[in-house]
């Protein structure tokens, strides 16, 4: 029996999407509404391996989603690219330590044994930025910083959503390798966490994983952060694009 070139590659490539398009326990996210225009989140940080990182979400104007744009620069040549960048479950560790940060932001339990599937992103973590917008590229070693803004239908800036950011997490950068090389902490710079459904109550710092998964922790290859700035601009006037 003889098959077509194209039809094997059609076939394995077919196969692919349906393993790789993983539905969380919890079932997919969902696309949020609702955000708040008026919240802004942003993380700004460098270290050893990475000269900047500037990230920044707010609300979109409609209310569907959240703007993301991203802002980064100096990444060490020598460290393997791309670069994944993630939403992770804590706040940077005493000492600017990445690790503390856990794994990432993963309300419906999907975790990251089967990478993300960019077609299917209902599927993918809500955290996995890069596996649902691209990996950052070789470019964003230059000392010009690379930048890139998307919708993120899935991110939430409302407290009462599952999907909300604002968590106390943080944002990390890894080589391709799954090293930590940058982290920074995500910070509200306008508006409210107390928002519609939220009531008064403080937000939880618990996981959303149900267990730690191999890749969003980077094993024990972290290096370490030398400094870490949040800049704290009033409104979402302030973006720097």
């Amino acid at each position: 029996m003889h098959f077509s070139t194209s039809s094997v590659l059609a076939a394995v490539a077919a196969g692919a999407s349906t393993v790789s398009a993983l539905t969380g326990s919890l079932g997919d996210a969902p696309k949020t509404t609702g955000n708040p225009t008026d919240v802004v989140y942003e993380a700004k940080f460098s270290s050893a391996q990475v000269k900047s990182a500037y990230l920044n979400f707010t609300g979109a104007p409609d209310g569907n989603g959240v703007l993301v744009h991203v802002c980064v620069s100096g990444v060490n040549a020598s460290t393997p690219g791309p670069y994944p960048y993630h939403i992770h479950d804590f706040v940077v560790g005493s000492g600017e330590n990445c690790t503390a940060t856990g794994a990432h932001l993963d309300p419906y339990l999907r975790n990251d044994t089967v990478a993300c599937d960019s077609t299917a992103p209902q599927t993918c973590q809500v955290g996995d930025l890069s596996g649902k917008h691209g990996d950052l590229p070789a470019e964003a070693a230059l000392d010009t910083p690379y930048c890139t803004s998307y919708t993120d239908d899935f991110l939430s800036l409302d407290a009462s959503n599952k999907a909300f950011i604002g968590n106390a997490r943080s944002i990390v950068v890894h080589n391709i390798n799954k090293v930590r090389l940058a982290c920074g902490d995500l910070t509200m710079v306008s508006g409210s966490a107390s928002v519609a459904g939220a009531g008064s109550s403080t937000p939880s710092t618990s996981p959303t994983t149900s267990s730690t998964p191999a890749v969003s922790t980077g094993g024990a290859a972290v290096i370490g952060v030398s400094s870490l700035a949040l800049t704290i601009v009033v409104g979402a006037a302030a973006m720097l694009f």
